[in-house]
């Protein structure tokens, strides 16, 4: 899934708003280090997924002779929940 960076800032502000709100979390450094840890966790995980759908389009790519008659959409997403289970990767 591609995400902006400005989606990322939002997130990581949502993110904080909210667990603050509901006191779920007590900063032990400061918010700047805080925001940072969160964009770079959630830039990982965005990155993990896009490298999951890649690789489950290869995947149908070198299959499409065998499945023309099937819900193409459908085939990419179990491919690609399958590969995320695989590893350990929850979308």
């Amino acid at each position: 899934m591609k995400i902006k960076a400005d989606q990322i800032d939002r997130l990581t502000d949502d993110l904080l708003k909210a667990y603050g709100a509901k006191q779920l979390i007590v900063l032990k450094t400061s918010e700047s280090d805080v925001r940072a840890k969160i964009k770079n966790v959630l830039n990982r995980n965005f990155r993990e997924e896009e490298l999951i759908e890649e690789e489950a389009r290869q995947i149908l790519a070198s299959h499409a002779g065998q499945a023309r008659e099937m819900d193409q959409h459908r085939l990419f997403l179990l491919t690609k929940q399958r590969l995320a289970q695989k590893r350990g990767f929850i979308l």
